[in-house]
């Protein structure tokens, strides 16, 4: 359903902008040679009740359906008998009501990183999230049904649709796993990194970044309509290009751009007929191709002492539409259609460096601290949720 194919961006716009979260020096800067850094870090989303559509509007996640007679026909007897005893016309009009479920869903990860200098231009570096989720799916009577087909034929004595027929509905008849609350924890997809210091003038620099990104992610079952992935399923490759300037002691702004290419993978995958009620038992194999992302960063930062830091970030994230090829050109449709994403996302910074006390002898060891509050403000086809950083980063 499309509640939650916008999920599958939730991941990615978690650890989006995770280069610019160090305020030890400039963007352009990496670590002077053989000195290690270990990073921690603890990430907290808000409820995350609904997404951007297509149109820029929030949208809460809720999913409607209408039980109608074919979706009801199989799950139990007593309804079988009076629907085989329906006219061709009565069956067409029968409905048992209109439901709703309501989703709610809250994600946290802590985020485990390491960089080494290389050499007194390149940092090479790698980071892994470990994340917890929790989905929670209630169902809801909204509308009632007919009381009669026609004008002979009484219902009032059948079983009444409540939340547990529907439940039945899923599990026996389509081939899901049950609804509800739904929670998981794993590891999510890491990544392998070379930062290159192309060019370094007094208060200024350039800087590139190469890497990858690997499938190690829990994947999401598509038996379960409230898994969240951790992961996409395939590998990432990207390249990142930016610089910065130091315009005085107290002020710096940087700015970087990043391009990633998802490479094509297969998965098998629930097959929907229709874009209403996508809910199906059909399944297969389908060879998919991510659409490729394009993200834009422009950060100021304040520098109140050596000490304390603030810094605000802006960033631009699009991706392209997402290609679908299966024995099933609906299903195809269904997966690409609003699978294009834009999400503009701020970001507020607040550091404390050990650094200079170090080199000072006034503290044991150098580190830096980062509190940070970001929001994705405006989008198409994104969840919009807050998000609280706890950051640790130790050199040695």
């Amino acid at each position: 359903m499309k509640e939650f194919k916008a999920m599958r961006a939730l991941l990615f716009t978690l650890f989006c902008a995770s280069s610019a979260l160090s305020v030890k020096a400039s963007y352009y800067d990496v670590l002077p040679e053989g000195v290690r850094n270990f990073t921690y870090r603890y990430i907290q989303t808000g409820a995350i009740g609904g997404s951007y559509n297509s149109s820029g509007q929030f949208e809460g996640y809720n999913l409607s359906a209408n039980i109608n007679a074919d979706a009801l026909k199989g799950i139990n007897s007593a309804v079988d008998t009076y629907l085989d005893s329906l006219s061709a016309a009565d069956y067409a009009a029968f409905s048992f009501g209109t439901f709703e479920g309501k989703v709610a869903s809250k994600v946290s990860a802590h985020a485990f990183g390491l960089g080494y200098g290389l050499t007194k231009k390149i940092t090479i570096y790698g980071f892994i999230p470990y994340l917890m989720a929790e989905v929670d799916l209630n169902i809801n009577r909204t509308e009632n049904g007919r009381n009669s087909v026609g004008s002979t034929v009484q219902i009032e004595d059948l079983p009444d649709v409540d939340a547990r027929l529907i439940q039945s509905l899923f599990v026996n008849y389509y081939g899901y796993n049950p609804l509800g609350k739904w929670q998981a924890k794993d590891f999510g997809d890491a990544e392998l990194g070379a930062m290159i210091q192309l060019k370094r003038w007094r208060g200024a620099g350039l800087l590139s970044v190469i890497g990858v990104v690997l499938p190690t992610g829990k994947k999401d079952n598509p038996d379960t309509l409230q898994d969240i992935g951790f992961g996409d399923g395939q590998w990432d490759v990207f390249l990142e290009f930016g610089g910065g300037l130091r315009y005085n002691r107290w002020w710096g702004a940087d700015s970087w751009l990043r391009y990633t290419y998802q490479s094509p993978y297969k998965k098998t995958i629930r097959m929907p007929d229709s874009f209403d009620f996508p809910v199906t038992s059909r399944i297969g194999e389908a060879t998919i191709k991510l659409g490729d992302r394009l993200q834009f960063n422009l950060q100021n930062t304040l520098y109140l002492n050596d000490q304390f830091s603030l810094s605000g970030l802006y960033t631009l994230d699009k991706k392209r539409i997402d290609n679908y090829t299966s024995a099933y050109a609906e299903s195809d449709r269904y997966y690409e259609d609003q699978s294009n994403e834009l999400s503009h996302i701020g970001r507020f910074n607040l550091g404390y460096s050990t650094v200079g006390l170090y080199k000072r002898k006034k503290f044991l060891a150098p580190l830096l601290l980062n509190f940070s509050y970001q929001n994705i403000f405006d989008g198409q086809n994104i969840p919009k949720y807050d998000r609280f950083d706890l950051e640790i980063r130790l050199f040695f």
